[in-house]
């Protein structure tokens, strides 16, 4: 693989004849009264049987007076995945992927989700000829099992989604863009993210994880918050350090050190919805989003004082595997 600093974020990094091969893409949407979130997934599959491209949609809906939480894996022919790299353009049959936003067509027997959504300009990360992208110097190993990379840790949304024939607004609506490609998911690992923060433009995303190293592994994190256009990084690759990890399947509580700042994360987690993982890249492995949890954050000096501090709701959040292997 080579890793072009100047490259899309965006960009399609596989190549359709690799096997045992996943790509994928996860746009979050929330509306602007909070009560609407869709997270929508395209993707490419490909192994020695059964490639094919999909596109997941998670939905957590409040539609007038009825509630819906709904996860549904849509499955494509391999020869409806198209990109396009400059400018990028992703098409699965008649849905489209843009950086200006996304049009859907999506029907099941019993779901439709049909219409447009368009995005503000993207607030990216910091990216260097070190860190070229949220991995680090890792973007750069060709032999990693995944790669993760942030696109947008926020963005304004217009549009609408109609939803078995019932309008969503996504209009002053907020977003949020990363990707994952690779064989496969790891075996442990924590996520979350949040971007609705109350008055604030913050926008959080963490991921620890057994990441395979060779011949053996370790445990690797990413934790990255934007406040008012400037970004808090902590990561293996920058010498930050977890100071303490504390997880179950109901809570977790995430304390990252960089220097002389300190992260504070608390989260609630629940049950979730089920979507599917790769695994050598088939997509046959399970795991549960939850979209409307609580997180409570923290930033501040190892003096004391703060320098942000905000609860975010909704906060999607997956937990998977063995999380006992996490905890410091």
């Amino acid at each position: 693989m080579t890793f072009n600093l100047n490259d899309d974020p965006l960009k399609f990094q596989g190549k359709m004849k690799k096997s045992k091969y996943f790509e994928g893409w996860y746009f979050k949407h929330v509306s602007a009264d909070l009560k609407n979130i869709i997270s929508v997934i395209p993707g490419i599959s490909i192994g020695d049987v059964d490639s094919h491209a999909f596109i997941q949609t998670a939905v957590k809906c409040e539609i007038n007076g009825k509630s819906w939480l709904m996860t549904h894996y849509h499955r494509f022919s391999a020869d409806d995945f198209s990109c396009m790299d400059r400018p990028f353009c992703l098409k699965i049959g008649s849905n489209t992927f843009e950086p200006g936003g996304m049009e859907l067509e999506l029907k099941t027997h019993d779901c439709s989700v049909r219409g447009s959504i368009r995005y503000s300009e993207f607030d990216p990360i910091v990216r260097t000829r070190i860190s070229p992208s949220a991995m680090g110097f890792f973007a750069y190993l060709p032999f990693l099992e995944c790669y993760h990379d942030i696109v947008s840790m926020g963005h304004k949304l217009s549009g609408i989604l109609y939803l078995n024939n019932s309008l969503i607004d996504f209009d002053q609506g907020r977003g949020y863009i990363e990707k994952d490609w690779g064989s496969s998911f790891p075996k442990d690992y924590i996520w979350l993210q949040c971007n609705s923060f109350k008055d604030s433009d913050a926008s959080i995303m963490c991921s620890v994880a057994d990441v395979p190293f060779l011949n053996a592994s370790f445990r690797g994190f990413i934790c990255s918050l934007s406040v008012c256009g400037q970004e808090y990084r902590f990561a293996s690759y920058n010498l930050s350090r977890i100071s303490k990890l504390e997880c179950s399947r109901n809570a977790m509580e995430l304390n990252v050190v960089r220097n002389n700042i300190m992260l504070e994360v608390k989260v609630g987690t629940f049950q979730g919805e089920v979507l599917k993982a790769p695994q050598n890249g088939i997509m046959n492995t399970e795991i549960r989003e939850e979209l409307c949890g609580t997180v409570q954050v923290r930033l501040k000096n190892l003096s004391g004082n703060i320098l942000f501090q905000g609860t975010g709701n909704p906060c999607a959040t997956e937990l998977f595997g063995n999380l006992s292997r996490l905890k410091v």
